[in-house]
């Protein structure tokens, strides 16, 4: 039994210390598409993110609506006031991509401010 566990144990030695051969003769550049691996653990760490991300939102999103609606009630009607408190509740990233983690598109949990100008900010 030893001797098994020893012929294995130096099998995985030398095993390991081969060199290996690369797949391609070209350098890899920033403009290549990435492996199906590194799709697939970008979007696996996007859905975990979005299995916290999204449940926060939607909490977020439902009590700037109950407080915008308070406002709006309070103020005897006025939409400027809940629309203030709805855009940056409402707006905003809902759901979390891979592009997101890896720093090529911002996260914004919050919406824009209203501006009640014309334009958001």
């Amino acid at each position: 039994m030893r001797r098994m566990i020893s012929m294995l144990m130096v099998t995985v030695l030398l095993s390991a210390a081969l060199p290996v051969r690369a797949q391609t003769a070209q350098p890899l550049t920033d403009d290549d598409k990435p492996g199906v691996a590194s799709q697939l653990g970008w979007g696996m760490a996007s859905f975990g993110t979005n299995l916290g991300y999204i449940p926060a939102k939607l909490l977020y999103a439902f009590g700037g609506g109950m407080v915008g609606l308070l406002a709006w009630g309070v103020t005897a009607g006025n939409t400027e006031v809940a629309k203030g408190i709805f855009s940056p509740s409402f707006g905003g990233t809902w759901a979390v991509t891979p592009e997101m983690l890896q720093g090529k598109e911002p996260i914004y949990f919050n919406g824009p401010s209203y501006d009640p100008g014309g334009s958001a900010s």
